[in-house]
């Protein structure tokens, strides 16, 4: 463990510092959280929400503004049976010394979490996903609900988006005094050192509420904790350091951040885009009883799908935002969201049942930092989804640009003449798809519900010459 005086992590958007692999032998039997002694958050709300407030970048707020990068996806939470509410948090937050775990320091704090649940408590699966909110940008996205929301919803899980940090809850108070002026989770001398003890106390909340239960009726069975980017970065720390004092969560995504991991007994995926993935290095860490690494080939720090569900959300609540302007067209079009989905579904299992998720491939490399790429220039080795496999265009996992175009990755359609090339008739491109798309599922890296999606998208390719 580095060696530092209190915890605390960087707030870069992407993870680009060379990953270190799990260290030393790991115990040969998980054990799973159980109710401590220690405090957790008391609870008020919900939060009346009303035609002038509502919570920050709520899917049941007003229209969004069409966006640039293509038509907004607008969740709609009544046609799953889901409900949306959010509560304020409060408590007395202490700060941890990384190297022993000991309290150093404690703070008061009052911040926020928004809770999607099922309407009825017989729909609930048992597994609440708690998501550490990505403060990238100055303010709170739901990076990993953005991403998930639809396999969250049909699965019966329930999803907490917790505002943890200062960045995102000064936003808040900034964007709807009336609401949020309440919210504070101390100044920047703080450097965020309250925020892991405000995670566990509100895991803690989840399963044994002080003062409002946010989740009437429902049996929390087990919490997985996930964040992206810059606050996996957050919850690696997290994990390395409160969390074999604390005990709370029961399963980790750590999604897009090569944040050091050390040894566990608690279920650990990491989930990288290729995109995050800058060097041999990163794609050696070894994966572990209680721990995977899985790298996407072809997909970007920031996926297409997701910043069609999030964008729009920004641009209504900050009407000036602009666009980023890229080098070439952003936004990768490799659905990383069915491969997230199956991680989900793996960690559940891997958390209630024992069932590790299966090894991955990694991408391959020619170099310590050059990527190994077909004649097209899409990457090779790693988790390859028919999107990639059976390529129509390059999808590439960086870009270049604007400050935060190398997140966006790129998308290059071929052209007619080397489509045709590839797929002269429909039945080979049609074959083609559906023996990858079986592939991945059989590997267990795709759901059923994803294969179905993928199938029912190349059915409707048609070129001139089929």
């Amino acid at each position: 463990m580095n060696s530092r005086p209190l915890l605390r992590s960087g707030a870069t958007a992407s993870g680009l510092a060379l990953a270190c692999g799990l260290v030393g032998a790991v115990p040969a039997q998980a054990q799973p959280a159980a109710p401590t002694d220690d405090p957790a958050a008391t609870v008020s709300g919900p939060i009346e929400t009303t035609d002038d407030s509502y919570p920050f970048m709520s899917p049941e707020g007003p229209e969004v503004p069409p966006i640039e990068a293509g038509e907004p996806i607008e969740v709609d939470l009544g046609a799953h049976d889901y409900v949306e509410e959010e509560f304020f948090l409060r408590g007395t937050a202490e700060h941890y010394d990384s190297d022993t775990g000991e309290a150093v320091d404690s703070s008061p704090y009052t911040t926020r979490m928004v809770v999607r649940r099922p309407a009825e408590a017989a729909d609930f699966s048992g597994a609440t996903f708690l998501e550490w909110n990505n403060v990238s940008f100055g303010q709170d996205i739901e990076i990993d609900w953005s991403t998930s929301n639809e396999y969250l919803m049909r699965s019966g899980h329930v999803w907490v988006g917790l505002s943890a940090q200062r960045v995102g809850v000064d936003a808040l108070r900034d964007w709807d005094p009336d609401r949020y002026g309440d919210l504070d989770v101390g100044g920047p001398e703080l450097d965020d050192a309250p925020a892991f003890d405000i995670l566990s106390q509100t895991a803690r909340a989840l399963r044994s509420p002080e003062g409002v239960d946010p989740l009437p009726g429902l049996d929390v069975e087990e919490i997985i904790a996930t964040g992206h980017s810059q606050s996996a970065r957050y919850l690696a720390s997290y994990h390395n350091d409160v969390h074999p004092h604390h005990g709370e969560i029961d399963g980790f995504l750590i999604h897009g951040a090569p944040t050091e991991l050390e040894e566990s007994r608690t279920p650990v995926m990491r989930l990288m885009a290729e995109g995050d993935v800058r060097s041999r290095l990163g794609s050696e860490e070894e994966d572990s009883t209680y721990f995977r690494r899985w790298e996407v080939a072809g997909t970007s720090h920031v996926a297409h799908k997701d910043y069609l569900t999030f964008a729009p959300l920004i641009s209504r609540e900050f009407p000036d935002t602009s666009p980023q302007e890229c080098d070439r067209p952003p936004l990768s079009r490799v659905p990383f969201h069915y491969v997230q989905n199956a991680a989900y579904d793996h960690l559940v299992d891997w958390v209630t049942k024992g069932d590790a998720p299966p090894k991955a491939p990694r991408l391959e490399w020619e170099g310590f930092t050059t990527p190994s790429r077909d004649a097209h220039g899409n990457r090779l080795g790693g988790i390859r989804l028919a999107e990639h496999e059976v390529a129509t265009a390059l999808n590439d996992g960086v870009n270049s640009g604007d400050p935060f175009c190398f997140l966006q990755g790129a998308h290059i359609p071929f052209d007619d003449a080397t489509l045709e090339e590839l797929y002269p008739k429909r039945g080979h491109y049609l074959l083609a798809v559906n023996r990858s798309v079986n592939e991945a599922k059989r590997d267990g890296y795709l759901l059923r519900e994803d294969a179905h999606e993928s199938r029912r998208a190349a059915w409707q390719v048609d070129h001139d010459w089929w």
